[in-house]
């Protein structure tokens, strides 16, 4: 379940454009621009859209160009460090950001 706002074509295409590390925590960070389970200016965290963010993380990083591994190494290392839930939502986690990947890889958020 994503946000009716999500849009998963502008995910793709912010990484097409993201250079270096900074501008990949602006995006899919907490409190990103894509992070979908928080809002900033609430400080509300919605939890049902937990597996929308992990999906934009994969997104944003396939078209950044980063390969699926070094995707999932860069996302668990972020989760193992400041994410509360890091052990109790791994598999969960790891499945949604590889979702994305592969989405995004196969052409399905290009823009036509």
């Amino acid at each position: 379940m994503a946000p009716p706002s999500a849009n998963f074509q502008e995910v793709y295409a912010a990484g097409t454009q993201a250079r270096n590390p900074v501008q990949i925590d602006a995006a899919v960070g907490h409190y990103g621009r894509f992070d979908f389970q928080r809002d900033a200016k609430t400080d509300t965290f919605f939890h049902p859209y937990r597996n929308a963010s992990n999906y934009a993380v994969g997104v944003f990083m396939a078209g950044a160009g980063y390969t699926r591994e070094m995707t999932g190494f860069i996302s668990e290392s972020f989760a193992s460090r400041y994410s509360s839930n890091y052990l109790t939502d791994m598999a969960e986690r790891k499945e949604w950001t590889n979702r994305g990947w592969d989405d995004a890889h196969a052409g399905v958020w290009k823009q036509r």
